[in-house]
């Protein structure tokens, strides 16, 4: 998937993971959300990243997954 541009970055640092949310634009103008994890792992003094793309037309449909989960309460 080719990006256009990188609309808006939000940051989210919990302990030894920090969580970015980038809102990003196709060529086609249609807009994904990609959501990495960049962690440290203090043993191997390595950093690890995993990331994943949610396209805007499924959002809703995965926050209302995550609303079913006992271990979120949103």
């Amino acid at each position: 998937m080719d990006e256009k541009q990188n609309s808006n970055v939000k940051i989210l640092k919990c302990g030894n993971r920090t969580y970015f949310f980038d809102v990003k634009t196709a060529k086609n103008n249609s807009q994904y959300l990609v959501v990495s994890e960049s962690s440290f792992e203090k043993k191997t003094q390595a950093r690890k990243r995993n990331s994943f793309i949610l396209f805007k037309e499924d959002l809703t449909r995965f926050i209302e997954m995550l609303q079913t989960i006992e271990l979120v309460e949103i």
